[in-house]
C-alpha cells in the first residue's frame, strides 16, 4: 500500500521538487544515466560524471581506528558535533550517544536517552541531538548537560517496513534527511525523506530517490558479490559542496548525488576489507570524510579520509 502511495505521489509530480527552492527539478535520478559516463568493465570500482572530480581516495584512508569498546562493535550512526576533533555515534542496541575523540577513537562522554531501540542514525544540530529508529521515530534530545536530558519523540508515517537506516543534517533546508533501506533483496526505489525541523514533521514528498538497478549497472557485480541491491545505511552532506553522500552496506557501495537535482555524480565500490559493514558517515568542518563500520564479529572501525589537494596545492 505504501509503495503504491509513493508511486502516485510521483505520478502527480513527475518532476521532483527541490525542497530548497520549491521549484521543479529538471530531471530525476532515472534521467541522470543518459548523461555521458566513464566507460566501465565488470571489475570497475568507480564511475563518475565526466566533469566531476571525486575529492577522496577511498583506498587510502588517513587513519583506521579500531573501536575496541563492545558497545561500538555495532556502530550504526555517525555525526560531527561542531567541536573540532569530536564526533558522536550511536549503536543500534539501545539509545545511547557516544562522543568520540576523532584522533584516537576513545569515548570521552556518553549520553543515555532510551533503554532499548533499533537506532540507526544520529545528528547533532546546534545544542540538541537527533536520533532515528528504524521504524521512523525521530528522537530529539535537549538539555544535554543535565543528568536527565529532555527527550521528545516524533512519530512519522514511516514504519519498520521502510527500515530507516541513515540520518543526515541538511543545513540549507534546516532539516534532517532520513534514508530508507527498504528490503535489500528487492529492486524497488530507495527513498530519502525530509524531516523539517521548524514544523517538526516529515514531509510527504521524498527529497531524493534512488533506483538501485541503475547503480548496479554503473558498478556491476564481481564474481564474489551476492546479487543484492544498493540500500542506504548512512547519509551525510558535504559541508562545502552540499553534495549528498550515501553509503550502502549491501554490496559495499558509496554514491554522491547533486544537492539540487538529485543527479548521480559518482558511484564507487568500497573495500570490504577496510569497511566490513559501513553504517555511519559524517564530515567535519574542514571537509574530512569519516566512515564508521560495524565490526562483523570484531572491533568496530572508524576511518578518516582527507580531501585530495589540487595539483597546484600539493
Amino acid at each position: 500500500m505504501r509503495e503504491r502511495h509513493r508511486e502516485r505521489s510521483f505520478a502527480t509530480n513527475p518532476a521532483l521538487l527541490s525542497a530548497a527552492s520549491g521549484k521543479p527539478l529538471l530531471y530525476g535520478l532515472s534521467a541522470v544515466f543518459s548523461l555521458a559516463l566513464c566507460s566501465i568493465s565488470s571489475g570497475q570500482s568507480a564511475t563518475e560524471i565526466s566533469d566531476y572530480a571525486f575529492p577522496y581516495d577511498l583506498q587510502a584512508p588517513d587513519t583506521v581506528l579500531m573501536l575496541s569498546q563492545p558497545e561500538l562493535q555495532e556502530i550504526s550512526g555517525l555525526s560531527a558535533t561542531g567541536q573540532p576533533g569530536i564526533l558522536c555515534a550511536v549503536s543500534d542496541e539501545r539509545g545511547e550517544v557516544f562522543f568520540l575523540d576523532a584522533a584516537s577513537g576513545k569515548v570521552i562522554h556518553r549520553l543515555f536517552f532510551r533503554e532499548k531501540g533499533d537506532f540507526e542514525g544520529v545528528e547533532k544540530v546546534d545544542d540538541q541531538i537527533y536520533a532515528v529508529r528504524s521504524n521512523g521515530q525521530v528522537y530529539k534530545i535537549q538539555k544535554l548537560k543535565r543528568r536527565n536530558p529532555r527527550i521528545t519523540c516524533y512519530e512519522t508515517f514511516l514504519t519498520k517496513e521502510d527500515d530507516v537506516e541513515g540520518l543526515g543534517y541538511d543545513q540549507q533546508r534546516h532539516a534532517l534527511l532520513l534514508a530508507c533501506k527498504g528490503i535489500p533483496d528487492s529492486a524497488h526505489k530507495r527513498y530519502i525523506y525530509t524531516f523539517d525541523l521548524k514544523s517538526q514533521r516529515l514531509l510527504d514528498t521524498p527529497a531524493y530517490w534512488i533506483d538501485p538497478r541503475l547503480i548496479n549497472e554503473q558498478i556491476p557485480y564481481t564474481e564474489d558479490e551476492k546479487p543484492h541491491f544498493f540500500s542506504p545505511s548512512g547519509i551525510a552532506l558535504h559541508p562545502h559542496t552540499g553534495d549528498v553522500y550515501i553509503i550502502s552496506t549491501a554490496l559495499k557501495r558509496l554514491i554522491v548525488l547533486d544537492y539540487t537535482t538529485g543527479a548521480l555524480r559518482y558511484a564507487a565500490r568500497l573495500d570490504r576489507a577496510l569497511m566490513p559493514q559501513p553504517e555511519g558517515i559524517a564530515f567535519d568542518a574542514d571537509g574530512r570524510l569519516f566512515i564508521a563500520s560495524e565490526g562483523k564479529k570484531g572491533d568496530g572501525r572508524l576511518l578518516r579520509f582527507s580531501p585530495k589537494l589540487p595539483p597546484a596545492e600539493k
